[in-house]
């Protein structure tokens, strides 16, 4: 018997649960049990405990099908958090840690395919890799430290300042009045002008965002001009950990007046009044990824950690049917 012992966590317990998020290391809006219930996913969480019965780790499984382990949408992050254990010996927190993360491999449930992304704050893989998991390294970039709002500010790239104080001088200004359409409405243009459908209908955002706005952790941010032409939306989430760029979208009509700059600019000013680190999420569309760079964020590896066990299965499933194949010939 392992040092640990498992159990998934009764509803009771989910605001315990999300307590324990706000102030573990790998903690983030995306582990919290309204933000599962916000993306409608089929979920438990599988919670360590110690033998003092202390609750030191916890990991959602999320299911799109039975048996299919995967990320939600609109979700950045999951994987293991662990409580707080930065007052330890480094070495004997990663070897709590490393413990803790083999235990848990043995008890995720059985799965035919698993495939999660951790918190860059998760930074060892190898039981995973020990039992035949892959990874894929991702990225994100994360201003920290954003309570000095003129320091985040001196840290932008100079082209970003000027695109930021040319359109102030147009007469742009960010707004919060607009509605959840409108916001949906620049999606739209945005994945249009890519030959792309938003991955997600307005029915889902709706039931999405009431449970969102219910827990007072998003903010809808509109840039406009004097006409009140809409220029570009953003959709902010947050808890105590991170404020997080979750959606955004511009107008292609206006792409030329650095409208989408200046939303991610107050996005920033309005993040610190509540919180200290905002996440930019990443992007592989290089333009994106430029621009997230652009603002003076650090770039953070984070790993994406996957696992296919249908192959083996229908191979012993293919294997039993041989055999029986072979028992009645003979």
């Amino acid at each position: 018997m392992g040092n640990f012992n498992f159990r998934n966590l009764e509803q009771s317990e989910y605001d315990i649960w999300n307590e324990f998020v706000d102030k573990s290391p790998q903690g983030s809006i995306f582990a919290k049990s309204f933000w599962l219930d916000a993306v409608g996913s089929k979920y438990s969480i599988l919670g360590c405990f110690d033998r003092g019965g202390k609750l030191v780790a916890g990991m959602p499984i999320t299911e799109s099908k039975s048996g299919y382990v995967t990320m939600p949408k609109l979700t950045q992050t999951l994987g293991i958090v662990f409580s707080d254990f930065s007052e330890m010996k480094y070495v004997k927190r990663i070897s709590k840690e490393k413990d803790i993360i083999m235990d848990f491999v043995d008890h995720i449930p059985k799965f035919k395919y698993l495939d999660l992304g951790f918190h860059y704050n998760f930074t060892n893989w190898m039981p995973f890799m020990w039992k035949g998991y892959k990874e894929q390294t991702k990225y994100t970039y994360v201003i920290e430290d954003i309570q000095n709002v003129e320091k985040v500010r001196g840290d932008f790239a100079d082209n970003t300042k000027s695109i930021i104080t040319k359109s102030i001088a147009g007469n742009l200004k960010v707004i919060d009045n607009l509605t959840l359409a409108d916001m949906y409405n620049m999606l739209k243009k945005t994945f249009e002008r890519q030959n792309m459908s938003v991955p997600f209908d307005f029915h889902w955002f709706t039931s999405f965002d009431k449970i969102i706005d219910k827990n007072n952790a998003r903010k809808i941010l509109f840039t406009v001009d004097e006409q009140n032409n809409l220029h570009a939306a953003l959709y902010l989430v947050y808890d105590k950990n991170c404020a997080y760029y979750l959606l955004g979208g511009a107008d292609p009509e206006f792409r030329s007046s650095g409208a989408m700059y200046l939303n991610v600019f107050e996005a920033i000013k309005y993040s610190a009044n509540f919180t200290n680190k905002f996440d930019f999420e990443g992007s592989v569309v290089p333009q994106i990824e430029s621009m997230f760079r652009s603002f003076g964020a650090t770039q953070k590896q984070y790993f994406r950690i996957s696992k296919n066990n249908s192959i083996i299965l229908n191979l012993k499933e293919d294997i039993r049917k041989y055999a029986k194949i072979i028992l009645k010939r003979g």
